[in-house]
């Protein structure tokens, strides 16, 4: 629930002096001291008051919601032929739509907390230790009998995916009563980014806590069978980023105009939206205007892994809106971002930095 007035007043003589009596707030307010107490009482109720002294939570992560797995890669030294062995290279990154985007945040120095589940294998356990090293971690949760999300890709000698599978079952526990058991650590963003691998109840509980609470609510797509997660009531959030198989699976509707397609999720109460459709470009705006913005293309030879193009076009937007950026500077950042993780084997741009995406921008 949002602040009350005599709640917004506790909080600022509180962050002055933690170390303040209720006898002496309650005088600052002319309240009684019992009226007080219940006031202190309440705030650390809903988050905002942590210990005694008073600490205060700091609104500043951005809190990465969603899918946190491991990805299995098998890159194919010929072409694909089915129902016999193929020769391949293989690796293992750890991948999720929401962990990649929080690595590219964390890679661009933001305070990032991964919100996720993980099983208690020693693929769980070994992604929580190695992430820890660039972001929070302690909103994840260890899930007893179930294994920690895996994803398996075969990609072609151009860096195009021929196939993909998924063993994502624990995904099926990110529902609404997860999300309200971490009220607590969600009550200490400024941000929160879901990915659409959370259940429908889920993404609704986040719309209902963001809009009772004021908070900056982004939803990323993961795919067009996962767009059934979405909420049909998205009035209030404050950006959306989907490709165009996922608008357009969501609304039933076939049209490949971005910009049909764009105005009907504004039409639905969404502040900015960005839709993407590869080398075509993408569309963003608000309901003010769209437009549309070209990708910046990368020479098929120059093309190693497509794996993960998505999440550093996110990452990088959403990193720009938090820092203030007008929205058509923002997605530059992404699309910039976008083109060189590509040329990457790991799905995150191990090099990606504030002034290397400045430094890429200049050139265009």
């Amino acid at each position: 629930m949002k602040l009350n007035d005599n709640e917004i007043k506790v909080l600022k003589i509180l962050e002055e002096d933690p170390f303040i009596s209720q006898k002496n707030i309650a005088d600052k307010l002319s309240l009684s001291r019992p009226a007080v107490a219940n006031l202190i009482s309440g705030l650390q109720t809903k988050g905002y008051i942590l210990g005694k002294p008073y600490v205060l939570k700091k609104s500043d992560y951005i809190t990465c919601v969603g899918g946190a797995n491991v990805d299995y890669t098998f890159r194919l030294e010929d072409d694909l032929i089915m129902e016999t062995s193929n020769p391949v290279a293989s690796s293992i990154s750890y991948g999720g739509v929401i962990r990649n985007i929080a690595e590219n945040l964390s890679r661009l120095n933001s305070k990032v907390s991964l919100m996720s589940l993980v099983g208690s294998d020693s693929i769980g356990v070994n992604l929580l230790k190695d992430n820890k090293k660039l972001m929070e971690v302690f909103a994840t949760d260890i899930i007893d009998d179930y294994r920690t999300g895996s994803y398996y890709s075969v990609i072609d000698k151009l860096g195009n995916m021929n196939v993909g599978f998924a063993d994502m079952a624990i995904n099926n526990l990110m529902d609404r009563t997860w999300i309200l058991e971490h009220k607590r650590h969600l009550i200490q963003s400024s941000w929160i980014i879901a990915d659409t691998n959370i259940k429908k109840s889920g993404l609704e509980a986040l719309v209902e806590f963001a809009n009772n609470e004021d908070k900056n609510l982004c939803f990323v797509g993961v795919s067009g069978p996962k767009m059934k997660n979405m909420p049909e009531d998205v009035n209030g959030v404050k950006l959306i980023i989907t490709n165009i198989d996922e608008s357009q699976t969501y609304f039933n509707n076939k049209s490949e105009d971005l910009f049909y397609l764009a105005n009907l999720w504004l039409e639905k109460g969404v502040e900015m939206i960005v839709i993407t459709q590869g080398k075509k470009g993408f569309v963003y705006g608000n309901k003010t205007a769209l437009k549309h913005q070209n990708a910046f293309l990368v020479k098929d030879e120059e093309v190693v892994d497509v794996t993960g193009a998505g999440a550093a076009f996110s990452g990088a937007t959403i990193y720009g809106i938090v820092n203030n950026l007008k929205l058509e500077d923002a997605v530059k950042l992404g699309a910039i971002s976008s083109s060189l993780t590509i040329k990457e084997k790991s799905a995150v741009n191990p090099n990606l930095s504030i002034n290397l995406l400045k430094k890429e921008l200049k050139k265009i």
